[in-house]
């Protein structure tokens, strides 16, 4: 019987900022080709990894709008949560007030289960040529400013980080 600690990890986010990206990078399936073959996600679709010290049970949530409707009206999906990574699209700043709503929603509902769990923001497509760019420290910056407030208010810790899959999944801690 294997002896690691069995963790629940969902992976939450807008459509199209990269949750299943993400999900190929932490299970180190980065073929251009498993790139390529991506549709969205529909609904939610589990998955198992083992890391050298877990074994990770992952709850990809796709994020079109009335999947999100619908896993906001279910909160057992979120029950047992030991990691929970929110995807932002930092490309995209046309949807980041979507996207705070959304996890302030996801929040809210964590609170009412009295569930607590790492919080990961993963600022995705934060690619190398953009690391520099004074806009993107500008729009990271402001990102956090406004996560900070959030997570205050639900009095959780968390880390933010700037990913991208072109540095083979680099996470960079940011806060």
């Amino acid at each position: 019987m294997d002896s690691k600690p069995k963790k629940k990890m969902i992976i939450l986010g807008l459509d199209n900022a990269g949750k299943s990206t993400i999900l190929l990078t932490l299970k180190k399936q980065l073929g251009v080709q498993s790139f390529a073959d991506l549709s969205p996600t529909k609904g939610i679709v589990t998955e198992n990894f083992e890391s050298h010290d877990a074994i990770y049970y992952i709850w990809d949530f796709g994020g079109q709008d009335i999947y999100r409707k619908d896993y906001l009206k279910k909160s057992d999906n979120f029950k047992g949560t030991d990691v929970l990574i929110y995807v932002i699209d930092i490309q995209d700043p046309s949807r980041h007030e979507a996207a705070l709503q959304y996890l302030e929603k996801i929040l809210e509902i964590m609170k009412n289960l009295e569930q607590t769990c790492e919080y990961s923001i993963f600022f995705h497509k934060f690619d190398p040529d953009l690391l520099e760019s004074k806009e993107y420290q500008k729009r990271s910056a402001n990102l956090r400013a406004k996560l900070r407030t959030l997570f205050q208010k639900y009095a959780a810790p968390f880390k933010v980080y700037h990913t991208s899959v072109y540095t083979v999944f680099q996470r960079i801690q940011v806060m």
